[in-house]
Parts: structure tokens; sequence; C-alpha cells
């Protein structure tokens, strides 16, 4: 009767520690932690670029969307995923290290810094993230969205004698002013907004979806700069 009682306690404590496992290794499953990447192919400086050294700093975003749970709109209403489906950190966070990273790979400068530093920094980025959501309600299918805001600032030319100007271009002596100190004004303002359609409204599709919506808008982004410093290049050096 003892022994009875005993082998039935123990097929019972197998069958729940078996049935735990299974149950644990579905919920892992279920989570995700995902987070934003963009490649971009390593370009030199040419000897232009090797003078401009851009700061970074930490992009907004509008409330709705700063959360690290995945947000998406469905049936007219919005929603977001459940906590074991999130960033590994805050979407500004993650959008900003990919906004230096593309950008240090693109040529343009010889280097892009977030945070503050030593070195005269010739140019700001700052940025506005206004959208980041899925549109899982879209005639053409379930949507990433995202929508990016640049603001590309320099010192005003007016806060400086002609003698700061000429040492800043010759990069000779120490400056009569800090490029840092003065005041900064937008010399290029732009933003894109991207609709990526994705396979499935799932949390995983929805982040491939920003994924390469994020690198089409830094593709834009890219060429907007080109342009502006060739045509800056342009005007200082007509005859060139």
């Amino acid at each position: 009767m003892v022994n009875t009682f005993f082998r039935f306690f123990y097929v019972f404590l197998i069958i729940c520690i078996v049935s735990g496992c299974a149950s644990h290794k579905k919920n892992v499953a279920k989570q995700g932690l995902y987070t934003l990447e963009v490649e971009r192919v390593i370009e030199q400086p040419s000897g232009e670029a090797r003078e401009r050294i851009l700061e970074i700093k930490p992009f907004r975003i509008s409330p709705r969307y700063q959360d690290i749970t995945l947000t998406y709109q469905k049936n007219n209403s919005w929603f977001q995923t459940e906590r074991n489906q999130a960033f590994i950190q805050p979407p500004e966070i993650l959008i900003t290290d990919q906004v230096s990273r593309y950008l240090s790979h693109t040529g343009l400068f010889n280097t892009a810094i977030q945070g503050k530093t030593k070195l005269k920094v010739t140019q700001t980025l700052e940025g506005a993230i206004t959208a980041l959501y899925g549109d899982f309600d879209s005639p053409k299918g379930p949507l990433a969205i995202m929508e990016i805001q640049f603001f590309l600032l320099e010192p005003s030319p007016e806060d400086y004698s002609i003698e700061d100007l000429m040492q800043i271009q010759n990069e000779k002596k120490k400056k009569k002013k800090s490029v840092q100190d003065n005041p900064l004004k937008i010399v290029l303002q732009t933003g894109f907004r991207i609709e990526t359609e994705i396979v499935k409204p799932t949390p995983e599709s929805l982040v491939q979806g920003w994924n390469n919506g994020l690198e089409s808008i830094l593709q834009n982004f890219e060429s907007d700069l080109k342009k502006f410093f060739k045509e800056r290049n342009s005007s200082e050096y007509p005859d060139e």
C-alpha cells in the first residue's frame, strides 16, 4: 500500500516537472528583446571632410512612442506589445546610436561623436522621432511606420570677426572664440517618413520593417548632406 502510494507520488512529481519545463520553454520562446541595426560600408573621408567633426545630440521622441514596448495601431485603436516583446533600450537611444554609427561610415565627416568632446565640433546634429509604430489596418497590408526629423546646426558666421573666420578656415592658432561656445543656427532641416510593408503583424516583422525603414531614411539623409556640402563648396570656391 505504501509502495503503491510512493509510486503514484513519484509519477505525479515527474509529470509536474516535465510539464513545468515545457511551460517554461514555451514562455521563453514567447520572449523577445529587439534592437535596431543598420549596415553601412565604411568610406574614408575626403580632405575637406576630414575637417568636419559632427556632434550628435540625443534624439527626442514623441511621448506616444517612448516606451520600450512596441506600439501598433489596429481597429482604429492604439496598442502596445507585452513587456516580454520589447526593445532592449528606449527607441530614441537605439536610433541615436544607429544614426551616429551610420554617419561615421559615410566619409562625410572625420568622425561623428555622441556626447561632449574636446575636439573642435564643426557641426551639431539634433533629431526628433515623430512616428514609430505598426499600422495593422492598412489596405496595403501591415506596415512599419517611421518618421524622423533632422536638424544640422553650425555656429552663426555673424558671431565671428574676420580674423576669427580666417583662423577657423586655416586651422592655425587658437581662436578667440570657441566654436562650441557660440550660438548655433540651423543650416539644414529635413525629414523623412517611411512606410515599409511587412510580412505579418508580429513583433519580429515589425522590428525588421523598422530596420529597413531606418536604412532608407539614413540613405536619404546622407544624400541631402552630400548635396548640402557640395553646394556650399561650390559657393565658396565658384571657379573650382
